[in-house]
């Protein structure tokens, strides 16, 4: 039970505070400031003091006084809207309720007329009314010591200006300055709110060019690959017809026939394998957009890398290219990104050749992620044994960088 009182009175604070905010809350100032002045009326509690009205009225000062003061509340239903227009009035209103004795529930209505104009008027209209308010309170100052007043009562009374006219507006100059700092903070979160999504959105367009990238790569050394073992084929293909029309050329001989025979049912055979290879690695469906000339293990003295060791010969066409162009993207990597001239080791053990490239790289050499560059060369070479059916693999040891491809010599395809 004592934990519960304090929560509900938060609760009901909260929505008091709300309603007071919300498009009704001068309706319920008016109000609210009305039924207390007719109170403190009833009650007869002054602001200044007076014993009696400096004019004489009918009926006594107590029913004017409430006249005013429900002027004065009426008045406030406009203060959001035009509150240097409504301080203004109630500012005549108050200074006819002090001829008439001064009521405090009129004091009330102009404390909360000087407090929406520093909260809601606009600069100039705060300035003048600052000015104006400092203005009263040296004149208080410079009456009261023009009177001949005692300096105590001098004090007094510019103590007593200063605190009934300036509070109000040093309370709604402090909320003015909290509404705006967090509107500047809400608008400084919204700014970054912008910044975080352009800067993701960012992020997704340069892995999705990234993406473009590696795909259209992979599909051009797909190409690539395909136009290299279409001239092999055109080779094996050409030598049977030559063979071919030799032997029906000639007057007929079973030893040159059988000879004949033998050589086109060997390139048959290469072309056949040739021709498998060749499905296997068109079945991404790339297109051959430009001519390339041949490329095979036998170039390997093109390219700018040390062999330690043999290099193979008579390997099928496939594995030769695609050994070939692997070699060629890791040298050139290796060129581009490492500390050195790289080496290059192949072994070969009748059912696959294994190509290892090995450079050094310098030191403290930081690996950047593959969504956030363009460069395809690994995506290319890793596509381009996985065609073949072989492995590539990575690796990093301390200040050296390896690559190894593992491409099998029988190529099959598989259901």
């Amino acid at each position: 039970m004592p934990t519960e009182l304090p929560t509900r009175l938060r609760a009901t604070l909260a929505r008091a505070g709300a309603l007071r905010d919300g498009p009704q809350g001068p309706r319920w100032d008016s109000v609210a400031l009305l039924l207390v002045g007719l109170f403190l009326l009833a009650l007869d509690v002054q602001t200044l003091g007076l014993d009696e009205s400096v004019v004489a009225v009918p009926g006594g000062p107590a029913p004017w006084q409430g006249a005013l003061l429900l002027v004065a509340t009426t008045v406030l239903l406009a203060k959001r809207r035009r509150p240097v227009a409504v301080l203004v009035v109630v500012t005549v209103l108050s200074s006819a309720d002090g001829v008439l004795g001064g009521s405090l529930g009129m004091y009330l209505v102009l404390f909360d007329a000087l407090f929406t104009v520093a909260v809601r008027a606009r600069p100039q209209a705060r300035t003048v009314v600052l000015s104006v308010l400092v203005g009263l309170v040296l004149a208080v100052l410079v009456a009261t010591a023009a009177a001949g007043l005692p300096a105590r009562d001098v004090v007094q009374l510019t103590l007593v200006a200063v605190a009934l006219l300036l509070p109000p507006w040093w309370w709604g100059a402090d909320v003015r300055r909290s509404t705006d700092l967090a509107a500047e903070q809400e608008r400084r979160a919204d700014a970054e709110r912008e910044r975080a999504d352009l800067a993701r959105a960012h992020a997704d367009d340069v892995a999705r060019i990234a993406a473009l990238d590696r795909d259209r790569a992979v599909q051009d050394e797909r190409a690539r690959m395909a136009r290299d073992l279409h001239d092999v084929v055109a080779g094996h293909l050409s030598a049977v017809a030559i063979h071919a029309e030799a032997a029906l050329a000639a007057p007929p001989d079973e030893a040159r026939d059988r000879a004949a025979l033998a050589a086109v049912r060997a390139g048959s055979l290469d072309a056949l394998g040739e021709m498998r290879a060749m499905i296997l690695v068109l079945r991404e469906g790339a297109d051959a957009d430009a001519a390339t000339a041949p490329a095979g293990l036998a170039r390997v003295a093109d390219l700018d890398v040390d062999v330690d060791g043999d290099v193979p010969a008579g390997l099928p066409a496939a594995v030769d290219h695609a050994a070939f162009r692997i070699l060629q993207e890791a040298v050139t990597n290796a060129h581009k990104h490492g500390a050195g001239r790289p080496t290059a080791r192949f072994t070969c053990d009748g059912e696959a050749l294994v190509v290892d490239v090995e450079n050094p790289v310098a030191a403290g050499t930081a690996r950047v992620d593959p969504a956030l560059t363009s460069s395809t060369g690994l995506q290319t070479m890793r596509e381009r044994a996985a065609a073949l059916r072989g492995t590539l693999t990575t690796t990093r040891d301390g200040a050296t960088w390896r690559v190894r491809a593992t491409l099998p010599l029988h190529l099959e395809e598989t259901p």
